[in-house]
């Protein structure tokens, strides 16, 4: 009975930390114990104001009481799926050591430059998508949604500049963006926010870990 009980915990630890990482089941930092290190202090702070930018963007009520003018309308943005970056290794590359072993499954071991390197990507194919969709709307109207969606791009390009963390090297800019009908566009839009959100939970969550530092010792 002991053994089983063991492995029924182990196992539960493993789905929580799936879900943790995925950031599906909670959508705030990860706390840690000790203060944050000087260079990952920027980080934190950044990656916080990005998720809570995105939450004030996605958050249903903000949208009803906008009426016609909310970026959304016309839809309910709750209930499309999210849509994360095709090619991310970030969960995968990012998952915590001490978790590495509580499952038959291969794993491989935390990586700080991997993950970093992941999270790069995964900020700068967002930017890149979000300037592509702006530039499709009137600029004239100087609508809620330029407004929200160019301060989500400047708070990624802020958190890419001055984390100290993460690696200066960029991608090729290439257009992530190709404008269909409006409306569709703005369906397909909820979706890539909620996955940057996703990421972006991920994200905090990463800057906790290294911020603590357990896995160097």
């Amino acid at each position: 009975m002991l053994t089983l009980s063991l492995s029924m915990s182990s196992t539960a630890v493993c789905l929580v930390t799936v879900a943790l990482l995925c950031g599906g089941a909670l959508a705030t930092p990860l706390g840690t114990s000790a203060p944050p290190a000087p260079d990952a202090a920027l980080c934190t702070t950044h990656a916080r104001s990005l998720l809570f930018e995105l939450r004030s963007v996605l958050d249903p009520a903000l949208e009803e009481r906008s009426g016609s003018g909310a970026l959304f309308h016309g839809f309910n943005c709750t209930e499309l799926r999210a849509e994360l970056r095709p090619d991310s290794q970030t969960v995968a590359v990012c998952q915590p050591d001490q978790y590495v072993t509580c499952s038959d499954e291969n794993s491989s071991s935390f990586s700080e430059p991997e993950c970093l390197e992941n999270i790069r990507g995964d900020l700068q194919y967002y930017e890149l998508m979000l300037r592509d969709y702006v530039k499709t709307l009137d600029q004239k109207l100087k609508s809620r949604s330029i407004t929200a969606l160019t301060s989500i791009t400047k708070l990624m390009q802020r958190l890419q500049k001055e984390c100290p963390l993460l690696p200066k090297t960029k991608e090729p800019q290439t257009t992530t963006w190709v404008a269909t009908d409006p409306f569709y566009d703005r369906m397909d839009l909820c979706k890539w926010l909620k996955g940057l959100h996703i990421r972006t939970v991920t994200i905090n969550r990463v800057f906790g870990y290294i911020s603590a530092g357990e896995y160097k010792k």
